[in-house]
């Protein structure tokens, strides 16, 4: 099998299953509350999209943080979880390939959970009547949330690499309540450019990075991806 072959399984594996649009839904709820409280909370003078989309894609960020993980995690996790890693292994496809269609069905997957955030953001915004901003503002608001959304994503790979050596997805959220706990205090602190799961969010306030949160980010995503492969081609699989 080649890899287009494989990508074309988990694609559709991944559309199969419950999971895939329970994520729609449920982080399409979170633009639909912070959005209606944006607004709500705004002066009686109304609220201007600039600071609607600011304070909602800052909080927006985070929590896909939280929906890229486990997206992450079950991808991989799943196949212990259901037992279905055995018949995965036993197709004519070697494991490297079958580890990179997992993180392009990931990378995509997020991505379009990022548009779909932004676009319910979006969407609330105009029915309640949110003023001003120009379509290039817009625009350039997306983009950098879009990128935001990329650096999360770059930064799930360890838990990737602990849902697969715990061989489930549980040990994966469990870390990742844990960090947002974590980001809080270390953010608090003036430590965010340093934490590699807070740096996303750094760019998304400032629109870049300094050299050495990105080595730092860098560093993060490569020894998840890294070690992933090495525990695919190394480790005693079931």
């Amino acid at each position: 099998m080649n890899i287009l072959s494989v990508l074309h399984c988990e694609i559709r594996k991944i559309i199969r299953s419950n999971v895939f649009w329970i994520m729609f839904l449920v982080l399409g709820f979170g633009p639909v509350m912070m959005g209606v409280g944006n607004v709500l909370s705004s002066d009686a003078g109304g609220v201007q999209w600039e600071a609607y989309l600011t304070g909602l894609l800052d909080t927006l960020a985070p929590l896909g943080l939280i929906g890229y993980t486990f997206v992450a995690a079950w991808v991989f996790g799943r196949e212990f979880s259901d037992r279905t890693i055995k018949d995965l292994l036993a197709k004519p496809v070697s494991r490297a390939k079958i580890v990179l269609s997992k993180f392009l069905v990931i990378l995509a997957w997020c991505l379009l959970l990022s548009i779909y955030m932004f676009a319910v953001g979006f969407a609330v915004g105009a029915i309640l009547g949110v003023e001003g901003g120009s379509a290039a503002f817009i625009w350039s608001l997306f983009i950098k949330f879009l990128i935001t959304s990329l650096l999360y994503i770059f930064v799930t790979a360890p838990s990737i690499l602990l849902a697969n050596v715990t061989k489930g997805y549980l040990a994966p959220l469990g870390l990742i309540l844990i960090i947002v706990i974590l980001s809080n205090v270390l953010a608090s602190f003036g430590f965010a450019p340093y934490f590699p799961w807070t740096i996303p969010s750094v760019f998304q306030s400032t629109g870049s990075l300094q050299l050495s949160s990105i080595v730092i980010l860098a560093y993060t995503g490569i020894i998840g991806i890294a070690g992933t492969f090495a525990w695919w081609r190394y480790a005693e699989q079931p």
